[in-house]
């Protein structure tokens, strides 16, 4: 096997090609600068304790030095908590040519060609079994949040649903300025932060994201699920802790 390995990085190096390395692209989700634990303090004060949260995550690519983009092909639909926790939970998985690149992009949500296909017909993750399609509304739910708060002394059910085409969120993390942002070298992988604070640290406009107000407990569209776009666009970011083997991050501490 070593003999094998030594002479296929002898071909690359003769022929000039790049050999390929495993790529993995994993989440964390926090509240603040702590791990979350599937409590979620609004900018009001209210606490929601989740019960479901899963988002489609698409088009993800790695930026090279030149400013391209090299896409790992795929469409994940990630589940978090319950048996796949809130930390290091697999997004996606791939090769790609060893090297040095200036950051990470993907999308929240469902590419256009596919998000208004019938849902009856389609494979996992876009079946109907995935929960994640307004029969009502032709297109799928991008991020699927919903659990139950305290408010005024009752209990109410809140569902924050985003999704439509103009939501599709594209999130671009690392500095496309310095070179060497992100390191693939034998396999590792790059992991992401999700702020889960910061999708309730807004409402609409320059009010508070208050469940004591209706439009915040069922969001389904309207300028709720716009801002909380915007909440979301500003709650990623690559994680701030050592990374895996193989994998670099230099210039992020």
């Amino acid at each position: 096997m070593r003999t094998l390995i030594r002479l296929t990085a002898l071909t690359a190096a003769l022929t000039g090609t790049t050999l390929a390395a495993p790529f993995a692209l994993n989440l964390n989700v926090l509240n603040g600068d702590r791990p979350f634990t599937g409590q979620l303090t609004t900018q009001a004060g209210q606490v929601i304790t989740t019960d479901l949260w899963q988002l489609y995550i698409s088009n993800v690519a790695l930026v090279k030095d030149d400013g391209t983009e090299l896409p790992v092909p795929g469409l994940t639909l990630v589940k978090l908590g319950g048996s796949a926790g809130y930390q290091n939970v697999p997004v996606l998985k791939g090769d790609v040519p060893a090297g040095t690149y200036r950051g990470v992009r993907f999308d929240v949500g469902v590419p256009r060609a596919l998000n208004h296909l019938d849902a009856s017909t389609q494979p996992a993750p876009l079946g109907l079994d995935a929960g994640m399609f307004w029969a009502w509304n032709p297109g799928y739910i991008f991020s699927r949040f919903e659990g139950k708060a305290q408010v005024g002394g009752q209990t109410r059910d809140v569902a924050l649903h985003m999704g439509a085409d103009t939501r599709r969120l594209t999130v671009s993390l690392g500095d496309v300025m310095k070179p060497g942002t992100i390191q693939v070298k034998d396999g590792g992988a790059v992991t992401i932060n999700l702020n889960a604070a910061r999708m309730v640290a807004a409402g609409v406009g320059a009010e508070k994201f208050d469940l004591s107000d209706a439009k915040y407990t069922q969001v389904h569209g309207g300028p709720v699920a716009d801002q909380l776009y915007l909440n979301l666009g500003a709650a990623f970011s690559l994680a701030s802790a050592a990374p895996t083997a193989g994998m670099a991050m230099p210039g992020h501490k």
